[in-house]
């Protein structure tokens, strides 16, 4: 009986272990991704952004909308100029694996608050949601 414990014991450390390294892995990926979203959206690069996007993110909204979108964010509250994470979380299931980081952002117009979502394919991480909250949105 303690030979099979001990047994459960250490598949059970290994397989936290091996998740662990994807979960960081993935974090990692997505974490690259702001930053190429940052430089996209800094340069006015909306069409790329939408193009490189996963596609349950180019079903929830059209590319017009979206440009139209990004636009007027990035009028209000202009280009990136630092960002800070400030939570994330790793989810993975059968249908894959979605990383959620959240950032508190100092844009060149005033601040706010943004949250990612990316879909993990491979080690490439596609956007799968994109939300800003700043009160410039609406007093501008």
């Amino acid at each position: 009986m303690k030979n099979h414990n001990f047994r459960i014991v250490v598949i059970t450390s290994l397989l936290i272990a091996v998740s662990s390294c994807s979960f960081t892995k993935d974090k990692q990926i997505a974490e690259s991704a702001v930053v190429q979203f940052h430089n996209q959206y800094s340069s006015a690069q909306f069409h790329e952004i939408y193009n490189q996007a996963d596609k349950g993110f180019r079903k929830s909204a059209d590319e017009a909308k979206f440009v139209e979108y990004a636009e007027a964010v990035r009028r209000k509250l202009g280009t990136v100029r630092q960002a800070s994470q400030t939570s994330w979380h790793v989810n993975s299931t059968t249908d894959g694996t979605v990383v959620t980081l959240s950032y508190d952002t100092e844009f060149s117009e005033g601040k706010g608050t943004e949250q990612f979502a990316f879909h993990i394919v491979g080690d490439k991480a596609l956007l799968y949601g994109y939300n800003v909250n700043s009160p410039l949105l609406v007093t501008r």
